[in-house]
């Protein structure tokens, strides 16, 4: 899917999964499947990935950048709408078999953390990394029981630190199969089914560095990385449809899929930050499981020609859940040697010695009623559409962060083997240093979420002259979200907001529009936003922290928009937009490697974009016939007020620019794409406080093609060759030292900037194969 949603103008898609829309963070989009909404599948993010989801089961994608008082009110980039096939039009039966290879992977060496599950294969976990029913038993009050019970508990826990050679890594695999088909019960009752099941196996090796400047742009901080990460997926699919007849429609579409990824990050550098350089080395593993389950019951109901009638209830269920995150970092020593200093048990860090258990866990129950009407005023037709909408959401969040410490009251320091250094905490050495695992309280958490969304809106659409029509209404969006703490205070936020939205369309002749939009939307902070604990992300060196004073942002919107069809299938359009936010939340750099949460005062954006969409046959030669040429352009500017002061700047996470350029060729069996984007450097975090610097995100070049060929008398063979990120630049955020040079000068300066994170992605190559039966 996140391949499909490349093609829209004015959006870009980052990591193969999150959608950017006119350059905006991708938490500013909203996302509904079959008529409902779609939960963020980010535990710690506003955002949807949209990779999860098989292209070969959309039906329809269509991406909203104008409000309507029908569509969610949390939005201010778009609104994507995926509905997934029904019934189909004729027999489905396909098997599909993929086989991948990765540059920096496939055929090569590969290693894992020193304790895997034996069905991670199967994308589920076993007990292996179950925190040990040892500490569970003395959780609630560990830190006051005697020494020896402390010591004994701590050796309960996996020694697990290290790593595993394991077999070069072989070439990735996907399977999937698709079948269905429509029964006609009698002339105008018929049933429809689809169903799709996929599995995949694959490895990746990603290489990266961290490095770290201070204000006099010193290097401070410096480290390289490799990481080895396998993942097995599984998804499923069933909708099922029945028409009662031409105007009454019953469907039940269910989708699930999961996926388990297993990661083991190696890393070494120096602290260079005193007069000594410290040199070290760290390992960290960890294991996700990740999921989506979605069902939605639908009626779609036409009372004769002029009355619709459309509902749906809905229950979608998002989990994360990761039960052992190990991290362990060795200085060297004076003798050249590694060791590892504890601090008493009052003060473990997580980034020296520690391991995290999370569970991360969210429900939404949704339902949604809408009647249209159609009516005749004079001679042209009419339409109020009337409606509310409801979810509750609820979300249980565990995080347990242990850090290893000592008993000893000053401290106490354990040498590393040389020949297994991370084979560290042995019962051997938990005895002889006194050796205990003991809670981080700002990295450990537990609280309950609640969130309810109830909206009603009223629309109409009015048509006037011949070439007029005026869509305009209102919606009442009603939010109250509790953060409720397992101790401390209860976070509540309470809002009701009346968004009214109007778009006006002229068509001057059957080719094309000319249309005038305005609204005004919400965006609400998340649950991970509100909550005030720290989560350390290894990979890429930062500590994440919530705000509970956080509020909801409100955001106008001024769209005007040309189109032009020159024929079918093609288009030429041009946009000018502008918002503005009051209260956007901003993710800030707050130093230390710590990133938090605030609203800023207002902002607003200006910008334009261009699409095109056009066949080379007007070229004149028969060889150009067969190609279609695509390409968008968005241009966005702006400024931001914070904390007080005005400056001329993008909002976080805002690029100033979106390029996508596509050339596709179909003749017969044979069909080619080619495909090019780029999103220009992005504020990755604001800098707040004194000193701290702002962190942009340099833009990429990313070029896919794809190759498909039709094989056989039957045409029931399909060969495709699909390469991704071509170009395989690397992902680089960087320091900008120069901070006055506003929006026009974001772009990455080698003479005085310095980057501080770069990954290494790889090519990847996919050869499938897929037979109809």
């Amino acid at each position: 899917m996140g391949d499909v949603l490349k093609r829209i103008s004015g959006a870009s898609v980052q990591d193969d999964k999150f959608v950017i829309i006119r350059g905006l963070n991708e938490r500013y989009n909203t996302a509904k499947m079959n008529g409902a909404l779609l939960p963020s599948t980010e535990p710690d993010k506003k955002a949807f990935a949209f990779n999860i989801i098989p292209a070969s089961l959309i039906d329809q994608v269509l991406i909203y950048k104008s409000m309507t008082p029908d569509l969610p009110a949390d939005f201010a980039g778009g609104a994507i709408d995926i509905t997934t096939k029904d019934f189909p039009n004729k027999r489905v039966s396909e098997l599909s078999l993929s086989l991948g290879y990765q540059g920096n992977t496939t055929f090569r060496a590969f290693k894992k953390s020193t304790v895997t599950g034996k069905y991670d294969f199967t994308g589920y976990f076993d007990e292996r990394r179950s925190l040990p029913a040892a500490y569970n038993h003395y959780k609630s009050d560990f830190s006051h029981q005697d020494d020896g019970i402390k010591m004994a508990v701590t050796e309960k826990f996996s020694n697990n630190f290290g790593f595993k050679k394991t077999a070069n890594s072989l070439p990735d695999i996907s399977i999937a199969y698709t079948g269905g088909d429509t029964r006609y019960t009698s002339s105008d009752k018929k049933f429809g089914y689809i169903y799709s099941l996929g599995y995949s196996a694959s490895r990746e090796v990603l290489t990266g560095s961290i490095k770290d400047y201070s204000i006099d742009k010193r290097e401070i901080y410096n480290s390289s990385s490799t990481q080895y990460a396998y993942k097995y997926a599984h998804y499923a699919l069933l909708n099922l449809s029945y028409a009662f007849n031409s105007r009454n429609r019953l469907l039940f579409k269910n989708i699930y899929n999961n996926q388990l990824t297993s990661e083991l990050t190696q890393r070494a550098g120096a602290n260079l930050s005193n007069e000594m350089p410290q040199p070290f080395i760290s390992s960290a593993s960890k294991a996700n499981r990740d999921g989506l389950v979605q069902s939605v019951l639908q009626g779609i109901h036409d009372f004769k020609t002029s009355q619709q009638l459309n509902w749906n209830l809905s229950y979608a269920r998002t989990y994360h859940y990761s039960p052992d995150e190990t991290i362990l970092t060795l200085n060297e020593n004076a003798l050249g040697g590694y060791e590892r200093k504890l601090s008493n048990e009052n003060s473990p860090a997580i980034q020296n010695a520690g391991r995290v258990y999370s569970s991360n866990l969210e429900q939404q129950f949704g339902g949604s009623l809408d009647y249209s009407y159609n009516f005749k005023m004079g001679d042209r037709s009419q339409l109020i559409k009337a409606g509310m909408n409801t979810y509750y959401r609820k979300k249980d969040v565990i995080v347990e962060a242990l850090g290893y410490a000592t008993l000893n009251a000053y401290g106490t320091t354990l040498p590393a083997d040389p020949s297994d250094p991370y084979n560290l905490f042995t019962k051997e050495n938990i005895e002889a240093f006194k050796v205990t695992v003991a809670t981080i309280g700002n990295n450990s958490t537990d609280y309950l979420g609640k969130a309810w969304n109830t909206n009603g809106f009223i629309m109409l659409e009015n048509k006037w002259l011949d070439n007029w029509t005026l869509k305009w209404g209102a919606k009442l969006s009603h939010y109250n979200q509790q953060l409720i703490p397992t101790s401390g205070k209860v976070i509540e936020k309470n809002n009701t907001d009346i968004l009214p939205s109007a778009i006006l369309t002229y068509r001057p002749g059957v080719k094309m529009n000319l249309r005038l939009a305005g609204s005004q939307s919400v965006n609400r902070p998340e649950f991970r936003e509100l909550a005030d604990y720290s989560l350390y992300d290894y990979s890429k060196d930062f500590i994440y922290r919530g705000n509970p004073n956080l509020t909801r942002s409100k955001i106008t919107n001024l769209d005007f928009r040309y189109e032009f069809f020159p024929g079918a299938g093609e288009i030429l359009s041009a946009s000018v937009f502008y918002k503005h936010f009051k209260d956007p939340i901003e993710q800030i750099n707050q130093g230390n490697g710590i990133l938090n949460y605030q609203n800023a005062d207002n902002a607003q954006l200006y910008g334009a974009e261009i699409e095109i969409r056009k066949k080379l046959d007007f070229l004149g030669n028969p060889f150009f016939n067969k190609w279609t040429f695509y390409g968008n352009a968005t241009y966005v500017d702006g400024d931001i007020q914070l904390s007080g002061a005005k400056g001329k700047s993008l909002m976080q996470g805002q690029s100033p620019y979106l390029i996508g350029a596509g050339l596709s060729y179909t003749q017969g069996d044979l069909a080619f794409n080619l495909l090019y984007q780029k999103a220009g450097p992005r504020l990755a975090f604001r800098g707040q406080g004194d000193g701290q610097l702002n962190i942009y995100e340099k833009g990429r070049d990313v070029m896919d093609a794809q190759i498909s060929y039709r094989l056989l008398k039957s045409k029931k063979l399909e060969l495709k060759l699909s390469v991704k990120d071509l170009l395989a630049q690397s992902q680089d955020w960087y320091y900008k030292f120069d901070a006055s040079t506003g929006n026009a000068g974001t772009g990455y300066n080698p003479k005085t900037d310095k980057i501080t994170r770069q990954f290494n992605p790889a090519r990847a190559f996919n050869l499938s194969i897929k037979y109809q039966f």
